[in-house]
Formats: structure tokens, sequence, C-alpha cells
């Protein structure tokens, strides 16, 4: 029973965004954002987690992807947004983290931000490791608060690669570090043709998608992504493989 209901959801919540895309000729979400090249240096927590992703000690390269959710105008806080992508035993692997809170009962709930950094970013929903259920955050390093505007965050980078410490936890379980992505310049923005990203065709080796919203948001991502960025533009499957990441 629980399987017809989690489609029966996804496929709902799939037409709104798929509406809401149409309304907006265009994405329903993370209309717009900051592509850089990005460096994954990896090296563990000391335990064991099943994840050579989590475990083993690597340096991949990359691209990361800041974005704002609801693509509202700062200074109005909104839902932020950084989405990995990497090359690792010959695949790519994503990973999408929103701003959450960093407690037990915050880590699961979305959470609007008005900066970059300082913040927390979250998984949201668990992934499975060797039978655990394990979450994903993610912490920028910044010397100085960093408004939440594209502009603010180019020029950061320019002057000097920001440092994101990349961590795990089980759902009830203190934050980890087991490794820190750094995001290098140019910054390229992809308002025109934004870059798309569906961890759940993509997943980290090691790491399953866990749990009943995690099949809900996998039909969500499949109904908003077969619509169009704008109008006459091709379809996303059309134009696959068309980015270099």
């Amino acid at each position: 029973m629980a399987r017809p209901l989690t489609t029966a959801a996804g496929a709902a919540l799939g037409a709104v965004f798929n509406l809401v895309a149409h309304l907006r000729r265009g994405r329903p979400l993370h209309p717009a954002g900051l592509l850089f090249d990005a460096e994954l240096r990896l090296h563990g927590t000391g335990r064991t987690w099943g994840s050579p992703f989590l475990d083993e000690r690597m340096t991949l390269r990359g691209a990361a992807r800041l974005s704002r959710s609801a693509g509202l105008p700062p200074p109005l806080p909104d839902i932020l947004g950084i989405a990995l992508r990497w090359e690792q035993d010959g695949l790519r692997p994503e990973l999408l983290l929103a701003t959450t809170g960093h407690t037990v009962l915050g880590r699961r709930l979305l959470r609007p931000a008005t900066r970059w950094a300082p913040g927390m970013y979250g998984s949201l929903f668990p992934y499975e490791a060797a039978g655990r259920r394990v979450l994903i955050g993610a912490l920028p390093q910044a010397d100085r608060p960093l408004p939440a505007r594209f502009d603010a965050l180019a020029r950061e980078v320019e002057r000097a690669p920001v440092p994101i410490d990349l961590l795990v936890a089980t759902p009830a379980g203190p934050w980890r570090l087991f490794g820190q992505v750094r995001l290098l310049p140019p910054a390229r923005p992809d308002a025109a043709a934004p870059t798309r990203f569906n961890p759940l065709r993509h997943p980290v080796p090691g790491l399953r998608p866990a749990g009943w919203l995690q099949r809900v948001r996998g039909s969500v991502y499949d109904a908003a992504q077969r619509v169009p960025d704008h109008a006459g533009e091709v379809s996303p499957r059309d134009r696959a493989g068309s980015h270099p990441w």
C-alpha cells in the first residue's frame, strides 16, 4: 500500500511543479545559479560508514552550482542550494544540499537564509550506507559574512577559493567532518540555460537514497525536468550531455 501512495504523492507534486514551470516559462525551482569548478578533498572520519565517498582518502574534480530556490530577489530570504557533480570511478555522481538547521530536528527542515555563509546546508532526506541511515551536510567557510547575492559570491571566489566543509551524521548523531569542497574561479552564470541535477539518477557510489520521501522526490524531479527551461528551448533529454558537467 505504501508504494502506490508514494507514487500518487509523487505524481501529484510533479504535476504541481510542472504547472509552476509552465507558468514561470522556466524551471519551478532554482531558476538561476552560479557554476564553479570544484575540487573535493576527502579524508574520511576515522570510522567506517560503508561508502568510498565517506570512508576513503581521495581527491576528485567536478563542478558546483549555488542557487536561490524560489529566485526571490535579495535581500529577501530564500532557500539556498549547493549542487555538486564530480568524476568518480567512471561515474558522475551528484549531491544536492539546501539550507537547513544544524540540530537533530533542524537538519530535517528547510530554512530560508540571507547569506551563503555562515550557514548550514543538508541533504534533508536520508541515504543508506551499509544498512545505516545517514545525512550529508555542508558548512561553507568564510572569513566574513557572505550575503546571498550572486555578485557577492562571484567576487568572493575570485578573491580566493571558498572552502566548504563536508559533514556526515546519523539522523540523531553528531556531525562529523569527512572532507572539503573548494569553489574555484571563474564564476559562470547559467540563467539562460540552467544546469540540471538529479541525484536519484546519478547516485553517489555506496550511498543509496532511502525512504519513501526519496521516492516522492524522484517523481517530482522527473516531472519538473521534462519541462524546458524557456519557451522554445529543446527539452533536457534532447540537450543531455551538452554541458561538460
